[in-house]
C-alpha cells in the first residue's frame, strides 16, 4: 500500500513538471514569431500622477504675463445733429430717427442751447433771407430783410448773435446781427473785389470771428466789433470748412495739397500753428463734394459731411479713423443736448 502511494505521488509530480515545461515551450514559441506587439494599455490617460492617497495631482497652471489692455471702443456719439439734405432740414437725436424740421431751407445751424435753428429760406415771395425756427413750436421768424444773398449763418457762443456772409457791391463781406433781427453790423471791409470774405465761424468767447478770404484762400480772424483782420493760416493748396473746437483751442478744416488727388481733414491750433493731417477723405476730389464740419460736443471727434450724398462720418481724433456714420446731409451742427422736436 505504501509502495502504491509513493508511485502515485511520483507520477503527479512528474505530470505537473511536464505541464510546466509545455507552457514554457509554448510561450517561447509564440514570442518568437515576430508578430506586432500587443499595445500597452494606457492606465493613466490624463498624464496626472496619482499619489499614494488616491487623489490625482492636477498640473499647475502657469501664471500668464499680463499683456497690453485692448483699446476701448469709442462710445456711441450722443447729442443732437441738424443738417440739410436736398433742401429739407432735419433734426436727429443720435441713436434715434431723423425728423423733418423745415421742409424747405438750407445751410442750417442749431443754437448752442438747442432752442432754435437759423437757416436760409424764403417767406412768401421775398428773396431768401435768414430765418429762425423754434425747435419745439416750429414757429418761424425772420432775422434779416435787407441783406443781399445772405448765406452760411452761425450762432455766437451765447446764442445772442448770428454771423453770416452777404453780398456787398461786387464782393461778399461778413456781417453780424442780433437773433431778434436788430443791430446789423458789417464786420469785414475788403480792400478789393477779390477780398471776398466767406465761411464765418465764432471764436469760443465770442469776441472775434474767423473767416476765409476767397482772394488769397487764407483763414483770417477779425474782431466781432470790426477792425483789422489777422491772417492765421495760409493755404497749402485749397482749404475750406474752418470749424473751431468747443474749447476754442483748435480749428478743423479740409484741404487738398497741390500734390494730392483727394481732400484731407486737418487740425491746427487756434493761432494757426501745429498743422496736423488727421485723415484722408476717400474719393473727395472736388470742393463741391465737401459738406461742412462739426466738432463733437466733447471735442474728441469731428463730424465730416462729404461725398456725393454727403455721408456724415464721425472721425475719432485719437485713432484718426471714421468710427460711425450718423446721417446723410450737409452743413451739420452738433450740440450735446438731446432735443426732441415734435
Amino acid at each position: 500500500m505504501n509502495e502504491r502511494r509513493r508511485r502515485l505521488i511520483v507520477a503527479g509530480v512528474t505530470g505537473l513538471a511536464m505541464l510546466l515545461m509545455i507552457v514554457l515551450v509554448l510561450g517561447i514559441t509564440l514570442r518568437g514569431r515576430g508578430g506586432p506587439p500587443t499595445a500597452q494599455q494606457d492606465i493613466n490617460p490624463t498624464g496626472r500622477e496619482t499619489p499614494r492617497n488616491g487623489f490625482p495631482n492636477f498640473p499647475t497652471i502657469p501664471t500668464m504675463t499680463p499683456g497690453p489692455s485692448p483699446t476701448p471702443l469709442p462710445a456711441p456719439p450722443r447729442g443732437t445733429v441738424v443738417y440739410e439734405r436736398s433742401g429739407t432740414i432735419y433734426l436727429l437725436v443720435l441713436g434715434g430717427q431723423e425728423r423733418t424740421l423745415v421742409p424747405a431751407g438750407n445751410q442750417p445751424k442749431i443754437a448752442p442751447d438747442g432752442s432754435r435753428v437759423v437757416y436760409v429760406g424764403r417767406v412768401g415771395n421775398v428773396a431768401s433771407q435768414l430765418l429762425v425756427v423754434d425747435t419745439r413750436t416750429r414757429q418761424i421768424s425772420r432775422v434779416t430783410d435787407q441783406a443781399r444773398d445772405p448765406a452760411l449763418p452761425v450762432w455766437s457762443p451765447d446764442g445772442q448773435r448770428i454771423a453770416f456772409r452777404a453780398a456787398v457791391n461786387d464782393t461778399t463781406e461778413i456781417f453780424t446781427i442780433g437773433a431778434d433781427g436788430t443791430n446789423l453790423r458789417q464786420v469785414t471791409h475788403g480792400q478789393t473785389a477779390a477780398d471776398m470774405a466767406t465761411q464765418p465761424a465764432w471764436v469760443a468767447d465770442g469776441t472775434a470771428i474767423y473767416y476765409k478770404n476767397q482772394g488769397d484762400g487764407a483763414f483770417y480772424r477779425v474782431p466781432a466789433a470790426g477792425g483789422a483782420p489777422t491772417r492765421i493760416h495760409a493755404p497749402n493748396g485749397q482749404q475750406y470748412d474752418l470749424a473751431p473746437s468747443p474749447d476754442g483751442k483748435s480749428l478743423a478744416f479740409t484741404q487738398r495739397a497741390p500734390d494730392d488727388q483727394e481732400f484731407a481733414l486737418y487740425t491746427i491750433n487756434a493761432d494757426g500753428t501745429n498743422e496736423r493731417r488727421v485723415a484722408t477723405l476717400p474719393t473727395i476730389t472736388a470742393p463741391e463734394q465737401l459738406g461742412g464740419l462739426a466738432w463733437s460736443p466733447l471735442g474728441n471727434a469731428i463730424l465730416v459731411a462729404s461725398g456725393g450724398s454727403f455721408r456724415e462720418e464721425v472721425y475719432d481724433l485719437a485713432t484718426a479713423r471714421p468710427t460711425t456714420a450718423v446721417a446723410y446731409g450737409a452743413w451739420p451742427s452738433w450740440i450735446a443736448a438731446e432735443i426732441i422736436a415734435p
